[in-house]
């Protein structure tokens, strides 16, 4: 068959007819693809307060054993960002519905819970990324007034101060992109799908 049968086929097809779906078989793809995102979701969370709790103990750590009050703001940001995370988590649990909810209700969660990442994703600057930035910056200044003040200021640790500043500003701006590219890639996709098949149902 060539292209103009095709468009011919297509043309001639009853617009009106309707497709019918197994409401049963649709919800059943719902909530399998929920249980994975929750997944994710879950799996991420996992790592990342993992992640924040061993920061915490190391920067706590190495603030009592070496005096350095800025090692105190870095365990203290990295302690925020785990708590945000764990709070944040604990009140999506509570929100996720019961197992034998319709199908419009189950949809209607998922889109919560993909406009949640989405909100989170997006302003991951401001609580995930600004207060170990903040605390770095107090560290990496606290640094360079030591040297300044009190070792006569040797270009060359103060070249390594501001190179170490810039890596990790590099590094920021990374997580940063990669999460807004996450938002693009994935999310948004998957919001839309939500809405449409929301839309569909009404």
């Amino acid at each position: 068959m060539n292209f103009e049968d095709l468009q011919k086929a297509w043309q001639s097809h009853d617009a009106g007819a309707k497709v019918l779906i197994d409401a049963d078989a649709l919800l059943k793809e719902v909530r399998r693809n929920q249980r994975n995102f929750r997944a994710t979701i879950f799996w991420r969370d996992a790592r990342e307060v993992g992640v924040a709790a061993l920061m915490t103990w190391l920067f706590l750590h190495w603030a009592i054993r070496d005096r350095v009050w800025p090692l105190y703001l870095l365990a203290l940001a990295c302690f925020g960002v785990g708590a945000f995370m764990v709070v944040d988590r604990l009140m999506q649990r509570r929100k996720q519905p019961a197992l034998n909810v319709s199908l419009k209700a189950c949809v209607e969660s998922s889109l919560f819970q993909v406009n949640h990442q989405i909100w989170l994703l997006k302003n991951v600057l401001w609580w995930y990324l600004l207060p170990p930035g903040a605390g770095i910056a107090c560290f990496l200044a606290y640094l360079a007034s030591r040297v300044i003040f009190r070792e006569g200021a040797p270009a060359s640790v103060i070249a390594l101060i501001v190179a170490v500043g810039a890596v990790c500003g590099v590094a920021f701006w990374g997580i940063y992109w990669l999460n807004q590219w996450a938002v693009r890639k994935s999310l948004e996709p998957r919001q839309q799908e939500l809405e449409a098949l929301l839309a569909s149902l009404k």
